[in-house]
């Protein structure tokens, strides 16, 4: 019953939240219909609210980002359609390389069941 695919699931944690909305846009213009959202924080920027001895206080600073929150995208993609999704990334973001922009990674994926190209 499984049957091993063509598909990627793209994931982005974008630091740059006011980018978002463009990225979706550049994407459905791109024919990249669907994706799923999430709010979330990243670990430096929990541990700064962590009031713990272990988090020596001068080191604090250099764990905090500019970004309170991050937004996790992941959408399913053909295999083909990936280096067009990563450009518009690109794109949009700027470079990920940069400190506080994002991470963009890629997984297979072997089967698919609800989701419509």
């Amino acid at each position: 019953m499984t049957v091993i695919t063509d598909e990627v699931m793209l994931v982005l944690v974008l630091n740059k939240t006011e980018q978002l909305d463009e990225l979706l846009i550049e994407w459905s213009n791109a024919d990249i219909k669907a994706a799923t959202v999430l709010d979330s924080v990243g670990m430096a920027q929990q541990l700064s609210d962590v009031e713990d001895t272990r988090i020596i206080s001068t080191l604090r600073p250099f764990l905090v980002s500019d970004h309170a929150e991050n937004k996790i995208i992941f959408t399913i993609v053909h295999a083909e359609d990936v280096n067009r999704a990563r450009q518009i990334v690109r794109d949009v973001v700027g470079d990920l390389s940069e400190p506080n922009a994002g991470i963009l990674f890629a997984l297979p994926v072997l089967f698919t069941e609800g989701v419509r190209f």
